[in-house]
């Protein structure tokens, strides 16, 4: 038959690689073997979507969140609420408030006189180890790191 028409496909490679302009710092010899290209720049399509890929990787990492389910009693389907959204305990009650149309009582809230516990529920949280305990009994960073849920209960 006849000799075979390729040769090593690296030795052709590194023997051509000196008339090829190097970028700086690349290997061209490694880049041709993978199948890369050789040229130096990249085309302004990719360039343009490189940069909008980087864009939305940082708006991704700008807006932090951490969503928890929080349940109530009596009502079969629980609702996720974005605990970064909000400054403390505070704010976190407020809009529980007016998501569940309830008063709800946490450990703060319990010492004030002259509130009607009939009419209340309570606010409580699974840690990581699954215990339940009050809301704002820790500090809220604390309390960041380590809810994995929240249950409004009936007084």
């Amino acid at each position: 038959m006849g000799r075979r028409a390729s040769s090593s496909s690296s030795s052709s490679i590194e023997s051509s690689n000196h008339h090829f302009p190097r970028s700086s710092g690349s290997d061209l010899s490694t880049d041709l073997r993978l199948g890369l290209s050789i040229a130096a720049s990249t085309p302004p399509e990719q360039s343009w979507l490189r940069q909008q890929a980087v864009a939305e990787e940082e708006n991704e990492c700008n807006s932090a969140s951490f969503f928890v389910k929080v349940y109530m009693d009596g009502i079969p389907i629980g609702r996720k609420l974005n605990l970064l959204a909000h400054d403390g305990y505070h704010d976190m009650i407020r809009t529980l408030d007016h998501m569940f149309k309830t008063n709800i009582l946490w450990s703060e809230a319990a010492d004030v006189e002259g509130i009607q516990y009939e009419n209340c529920h309570v606010l409580t949280y699974e840690d990581r180890e699954g215990d339940w305990m009050m809301v704002g009994d820790v500090p809220w960073e604390m309390f960041l790191s380590c809810v994995r849920r929240l249950k409004i209960t009936k007084c």
